[in-house]
């Protein structure tokens, strides 16, 4: 064989063994394309065509892009997406903060007073301050305040109606706050005609309410479906001075509560005076009754008069414009509206176009007087649930606008409340204070730029 011939051989012979070393994975690995930033985040499908790596190579994870850092784990982070309550799934469709309510019409079988026309009532903006602030805010005060100290009830009237009552003992003891659910599934709730006030607010996600009811006179033997306590309870509780009924709450609200030294009757702990209704599933169906929870105060100790003071009560109504029917534009799942019958000298309850009944006497709810206080809200750092919706935060201490609604009237007017430990008062634009008439009062906390429709 000539020399050329063994050489040419020879090159063949070695081409053939490179290729079979690559084969075997002996050559070096062939290099990964990679992505721009960009790339990668706009065209995931470009990761999928291209070379996979040999499994003998040790890949190195790829840094996001600037604009999008990667989320830490920690329980108190706040989520840029708008979370899902954990224990109550939302509706398909939810109210934007500046979207206008739509309240659905009572059915032709009511009564034609109760169809007012349809309501122009605005949510407004929701949130004072940006996403995620601590539960602390400055005291703003209105330009007048009261001109004198509320005047004093005397021990045989009950300081939260203005009416006498019987039998002293009754008002002479511990006011009880019982805290309600108000999903449609929880609806109608048990014994909450019989509260003497009752305060509704904006809860987590900014859509549904929550009631807190206070009872002090009357002792219905069940009340519910009872829930999670929530920050605006910081405020009410020391307003009534009262003890709180409730079933849990998130690990900020818990430790809130307990730094304030409030006297508690939680479901967890007090299980053996809560039970579970048959005509509902969890979480709506948990009730109490009030002499339940009053035996409870005894056997703790806590059972004492609360100290009630700065609400005035008249007869007579103060000047003030017609108010026929009031629209309050919460969320879908809890809109409101209040319509004036005359001859009962009550405001009727409808929520989502329904008449609005207790369920142990099937009556629709009225209330002589309804109080829409407005107060700066805002979306706090406190974490409610396992997807990481926040609770709201309501500025209720310094003073704002009000309208005390009654007898066919509204009142404009200012709310105040200086003090920790005092109602809220209530004052015209001299200081003088606005009376509610004796009977049951509903307090409204809404937002400042909400816009109620009032004829």
């Amino acid at each position: 064989m000539r020399y050329h011939d063994k050489l040419t051989m020879w090159m063949i012979l070695g081409l053939v063994a490179t290729v079979c070393l690559g084969q075997l994975g002996c050559a070096a690995p062939t290099p990964v394309p990679t992505l721009s930033p960009a790339a990668a985040t706009s065209a995931p499908t470009a990761m999928l065509s291209a070379t996979p790596i040999p499994p003998t190579t040790t890949a190195t994870a790829t840094a996001l892009p600037t604009d999008t850092p990667r989320p830490t784990a920690s329980a108190t982070r706040t989520c840029t997406a708008t979370p899902l309550p954990s224990a109550t799934p939302w509706p398909t469709t939810t109210l934007a903060p500046s979207a206008t309510a739509t309240l659905a019409q009572p059915t032709a079988a009511q009564p034609a007073a109760t169809q007012p026309p349809a309501s122009n009532a605005s949510a407004g903006e929701v949130a004072a301050k940006p996403k995620g602030s601590p539960l602390t805010y400055a005291l703003e005060f209105p330009p007048v305040g009261p001109a004198s100290a509320p005047p004093s009830v005397n021990g045989g009237t009950n300081p939260l109606t203005g009416q006498p009552v019987a039998d002293p003992g009754l008002v002479q003891r511990r006011a009880l706050l019982v805290r309600y659910g108000n999903d449609r599934a929880a609806r109608p709730h048990a014994g909450i005609s019989q509260a003497d006030v009752v305060f509704e607010e904006l809860m987590d996600a900014w859509w549904i309410t929550r009631l807190t009811a206070v009872f002090l006179q009357n002792e219905p033997d069940k009340v519910g479906p009872i829930r999670s306590a929530r920050p605006v309870l910081l405020e009410v509780l020391p307003a009534t001075d009262g003890a709180l009924v409730y079933s849990g709450a998130s690990i900020g609200v818990t430790q809130l509560l307990a730094d304030g030294g409030y006297n508690l009757i939680d479901e967890t702990r007090d299980g053996d005076i809560f039970f579970r209704g048959t005509d509902r599933k969890s979480p709506h169906n948990l009730y109490t009754s009030i002499p339940a929870a009053r035996q409870r105060l005894r056997e703790r100790g806590w059972e004492r008069a609360s100290a009630l003071r700065g609400w005035t009560f008249a007869a007579d109504a103060p000047a003030g414009a017609s108010a026929a029917s009031v629209d309050i534009p919460y969320p879908p799942t809890s809109v409101v509206r209040w319509t004036y019958d005359a001859a009962a000298g009550v405001y009727r309850r409808w929520v989502q176009g329904a008449a609005y009944v207790d369920q142990l006497s099937g009556v629709q709810v009225g209330s002589e007087n309804v109080v829409v206080l407005y107060a700066k809200h805002w979306e706090t750092d406190i974490v409610e649930d396992s997807r990481g919706a926040t609770a709201i935060g309501i500025a209720l201490k310094g003073g704002g606008r009000v309208q005390v609604i009654r007898d066919g009237r509204v009142i404009e007017g200012y709310w105040w409340r200086a003090e920790p430990d005092m109602l809220f008062q209530f004052i015209d634009s001299n200081g003088n204070h606005i009376p509610l008439k004796p009977g049951h009062t509903w307090v409204q906390l809404v937002p400042t730029s909400y816009q109620l429709d009032i004829r």
